[in-house]
Order: C-alpha cells, then sequence, then structure tokens
C-alpha cells in the first residue's frame, strides 16, 4: 500500500519519483533584464493594499512598475537551462508600492502578471499575487546596425496583456548611466508578501494567511545602469483593479539588471 511520504515532490503533482513537480524547493537562483518606472499615486489607494500590521511605508505615495525578462534555476536543477530552456525564463510585469513593517521600511508586490506556469506556482508559494499574462519589451542587440548598443537617446517600451485586455504601458527614453546606490526606494528595499491559501471547506477560513518577509543573498547589479525619462499608462479593464493605483507624476524610469539567490522567507504575522 502507498503511503503518503511514498510521493515526492516539493509541490505538485507529487509522483513516486518527484521529477513532475512544477518546480524545485529553494535555494531559487535568479537574473533579471528590468524596464522600471518609478512613480507616486494616491496614497490612500496604496494603504487600502496594507492590511494590520503593514503600514505605509516612508513616502506613502511611492510606487512602481516593474517590467522583467527572467532567467530562473532552482538548486536541486541547475542544469535545466540545458535540459529544458521552456522551464527557466519566463517575462513578468509586477507593480509595487512601499509599505513598512513595525517601522521597518519595505516593499510589496500588489499586482503581478507572468506567462509561465512554474513561475506562477512558485509565487504563489511565496505570497506574490501572480497571474497569467503576456509582457513585451524592446530588446536591443548591439550587433544589429539597425539598434546599436544602448545609451543616451535609446527609447524604450514595454507593455502587458491579459485576458485580451491592455493593462499597463510604459516608455523611457535613456538619458545617463547611474549607480545601484541611485535606484529610488522603494527598489530595493525589504520585501514583504501576503500568503493566502483557502480551505478546501465551504465557507472555512483561509487554511494559508501569513505575512512573510523574503530572504535573498548574493545580490549582484550588471556593469550597465541607465536612468532617463519615463511615461507610464494604465488602461481601463473589465476584470482587474490596477486603476486605483495609476501614476499622479512619473518620477523616472531605470533600465538595469540584476541577479540574486532567494533562499526562503520568515513568517512575520498570522491572520488565522
Amino acid at each position: 500500500m502507498t503511503s503518503i511520504q511514498d510521493l515526492k515532490g516539493y509541490c505538485h503533482p507529487l509522483t513516486p519519483a518527484g521529477r513532475a513537480a512544477l518546480c524545485g524547493a529553494p535555494p531559487w537562483h535568479y537574473a533579471t533584464e528590468y524596464l522600471n518606472v518609478a512613480y507616486r499615486t494616491d496614497p490612500a489607494a496604496i494603504a487600502a493594499c496594507l492590511p494590520e500590521p503593514l503600514a505605509p511605508g516612508p513616502e506613502p505615495d511611492r510606487a512602481y512598475v516593474a517590467f522583467g525578462k527572467w532567467w530562473s534555476l532552482w538548486d536541486g536543477e541547475r542544469d535545466m537551462a540545458y535540459t529544458n530552456p521552456e522551464r527557466t525564463q519566463y517575462r513578468e510585469c509586477a507593480l509595487w508600492v512601499g509599505c513598512s513593517f513595525r517601522g521597518t521600511p519595505g516593499q510589496i508586490c500588489v499586482l503581478c502578471w507572468v506567462d509561465n506556469d512554474f513561475t506562477l506556482a512558485r509565487g504563489w508559494f511565496m505570497g506574490f499575487p501572480k497571474k497569467l499574462g503576456v509582457t513585451h519589451l524592446t530588446e536591443h542587440h548591439p550587433l544589429n546596425p539597425a539598434m546599436g548598443p544602448l545609451g543616451p537617446g535609446t527609447r524604450l517600451k514595454a507593455y502587458v496583456c491579459a485576458h485580451g485586455e491592455r493593462l499597463i504601458e510604459a516608455t523611457m527614453a535613456i538619458e545617463r548611466r547611474i549607480r545601484p546606490t541611485d535606484l529610488p526606494a522603494p527598489m530595493g528595499l525589504p520585501i514583504f508578501n501576503i500568503r493566502h491559501f483557502p480551505s478546501a471547506e465551504r465557507e472555512a477560513p483561509a487554511a494559508v494567511l501569513e505575512l512573510v518577509r523574503l530572504h535573498a543573498e548574493d545580490l549582484r547589479y550588471g556593469q550597465d545602469l541607465w536612468a532617463g525619462q519615463g511615461v507610464l499608462r494604465f488602461f481601463p479593464s473589465e476584470i482587474e483593479e490596477h486603476l486605483p493605483l495609476a501614476p499622479v507624476e512619473v518620477l523616472g524610469a531605470y533600465r538595469f539588471g540584476s541577479g540574486y539567490t532567494f533562499t526562503g522567507a520568515e513568517v512575520l504575522h498570522r491572520w488565522v
């Protein structure tokens, strides 16, 4: 007779060998090429996304949208980029707002769209509110004679679509190089997320509802970080709730690459 211990895997599907699991256990290793746009929005709209004990951050109107092209591996399958490249790449659009927890400034992802199943599930495990969507970004190749390398004057665009609707669009005109320390908050601040899994029982409280702080190490940045003018447009939707967080003022746009290892999370608070 089979026992539950005979089934293996970090997540579903649990199988005798565990090979079919949608993703492996942390540590998870990432590299990303970003186009981020920082902006100010209605602080009341941000506060409405922050259940106690979360609170608004030191600059309660600050937010940013991050468009990214991602490469990822989990520790048990470091050869996956060779075994199956599709299992290591995805694109994402995430909306972040500033927050704080017991006096510690941070950031939280309140909306997110990705284009692959493994990153959607992995995000849910760590409190990212990921949904399926399609993100497109301008990509420059320095060997293309009509493109040339990135630099002052280069124009970039990114947008995300989901369920047949275009939701958010960003453009950037590169002006200057910057250092990692020039990236504006809440970029780079500690990440707080809300893990939520409903109960299978009708009208029962959530099975999991907790506030976590994510842990990362070995953070690194690419050689070229760029800043410039940005434009950010939010489009109406019959489904999504991003419009209350639409920009009041765009503060700047940023193009850069970074990498890090995600080692897990710490539970800070449980609501149930």
